[in-house]
């Protein structure tokens, strides 16, 4: 009797997500990197985990409008953008007689509050790439820059302790948590034993019965501020009341470079 092939060892279907003009790469049997964020309108499908810490980071900042993954490509060529996934796949069999490096498609682009756009390239600290890699990258710059989307480079720092790599994720999970968790009673009661001063976490947990794992939701409320860029999330982190401000979010100058 014949069976029909197993097919396994490459990435599940992305139909579902967002994945910009070029598929993400195979994974020969590693998971998918995916993640929601209501800022790129659903879920997204990414190449590295250095992408999705920086999705998460896009997520939190308050100055991010909005974000997509692998938003376009850059014709290194014609210097203009390729918009769709036809307009780089007849590029690329365009020229693919020609030598040297043809296309470049950016991590990300980035809509900002205040109506700026950026492009953005995220690598993981230690691999940056080598001299032909950012050669073609100072050839796509300019014809970015042209079209409205200066390009900025975001590293991820590689020691998985960073308080940023460590404080991210919980903050982004927070982010979907703050309206369940959230209550005019625990926001009262938060208020009138911070008012004196800064506590720490520890502290205010025992004094008030809390749980830890409310702290992120009460961070990125903006009830709460502290120093989440250099310090992680734990019972010695110092708090004080953020009075509704919520620059302690904008981590996204902390990876630039």
């Amino acid at each position: 009797m014949s069976r029909t092939p197993a097919s396994y060892g490459r990435r599940g279907r992305v139909d579902d997500a967002n994945t910009g003009v070029r598929h993400p790469a195979p994974t020969y049997g590693k998971a998918k990197l995916g993640t929601y964020s209501e800022k790129a309108n659903g879920h997204i499908n990414v190449e590295q985990e250095a992408e999705r810490f920086v999705s998460h980071l896009l997520e939190i900042d308050p100055r991010v409008r909005g974000f997509q993954p692998q938003p376009f490509c850059v014709d290194l060529i014609d210097e203009r953008l390729l918009l769709t996934k036809a307009a780089r796949s007849a590029a690329w069999h365009a020229y693919r007689e020609l030598p040297g490096a043809k296309l470049y498609t950016p991590d990300f682009s980035v809509d900002w509050q205040d109506g700026l756009r950026y492009a953005v390239e995220v690598k993981l600290e230690g691999f940056e790439g080598d001299e032909a890699y950012w050669e073609k990258i100072e050839r796509a710059r300019p014809i970015l820059t042209a079209n409205g989307y200066p390009l900025r480079t975001w590293v991820m720092p590689a020691n998985t302790a960073h308080p940023l790599r460590m404080n991210v994720r919980l903050l982004k999970q927070a982010t979907h948590q703050r309206h369940t968790y959230l209550t005019a009673e625990l926001v009262e009661r938060v208020r009138d034993r911070c008012e004196a001063g800064p506590v720490t976490v520890r502290t205010l947990c025992e004094d008030l019965q809390l749980l830890p794992s409310l702290m992120p939701v009460l961070l990125v409320s903006g009830l709460l501020t502290a120093d989440v860029a250099h310090f992680p999330i734990c019972g010695t982190l110092e708090v004080s009341l953020a009075q509704g401000d919520l620059s302690h979010l904008c981590l996204l100058e902390e990876v630039e470079r």
